[in-house]
């Protein structure tokens, strides 16, 4: 509409509609304006990519104010020797560790990173995995080893995620990751091609750095990894 039509439909008045739309176009980017037309007639982008430019603009302010905040009080931590106390988590078991893997995707808001170097978990985690880009989580992204393509089963379950994250592959995929939410919580499973006789170990910690070192790593993984283009 233009802004005598979103003016009368929204109830905001005629002399602050402009300001707003300017707002919404330049600032936070979720309209577009068309210039061709006279007047000028605006357009809404799609809930997910405002979502996704919502987040970006998020995650720069925070990492800027996180910079600074870092910056000022480190030394101030750092110059008084308290120790720290950190509890250590140990997930035994098959149905343990796919259980803990399972309860980080059902809780994820914005974002589920997997890295499923065996076809087991991809299988186990599919159904919850899409339930979770059905409620809104459109951040998915899947790391596997490449020499995992060679495998028409493994291939068979990649393209059924292809449909709602974005594959990457590399070499040395060490063991099982869950990320949620961008480093607000992870877990670590180890299967018994690491630990002969535990048949499964899952890992984690209470540590604050533990979720956003493993987003850390991840994203190291992710980034130096191939697209994977399923036909």
């Amino acid at each position: 509409m233009d802004a005598r039509e979103l003016s009368d439909a929204s109830g905001v008045p005629y002399s602050r509609i402009y300001n707003i739309l300017t707002q919404l176009e330049k600032d936070k980017m979720w309209i577009l304006k068309e210039e061709a037309s006279r007047p000028s007639k605006y357009f809404s982008k799609s809930p997910d990519e405002a979502l996704v430019i919502a987040r970006k603009q998020y995650n720069e302010s925070f990492d800027e104010y996180s910079d600074k905040i870092i910056h000022e009080l480190t030394p101030i931590y750092e110059s008084h020797d308290t120790p720290i106390k950190v509890a250590l988590y140990i997930h035994r078991g098959r149905n343990a560790c796919i259980s803990r893997g399972l309860s980080l995707i059902n809780r994820a808001k914005t974002s589920v990173y997997l890295v499923c170097p065996e076809q087991e978990f991809l299988d186990i985690f599919y159904d919850d995995t899409k339930k979770a880009r059905a409620r809104g989580v459109i951040d998915i992204k899947i790391l596997i080893e490449e020499k995992s393509l060679k495998d028409k089963n493994f291939l068979t379950i990649l393209k059924k995620y292809s449909e709602i994250s974005i594959i990457r592959s590399r070499d040395q995929v060490f063991g099982t990751c869950v990320v949620m939410d961008e480093g607000e919580d992870a877990f670590i499973i180890l299967t018994q091609k690491f630990f002969k006789g535990l048949s499964y170990f899952g890992a984690l910690t209470d540590h604050v750095a533990f979720g956003p070192a493993a987003n850390y790593y991840f994203d190291y993984l992710y980034k130096s990894a191939k697209d994977v283009e399923l036909k």
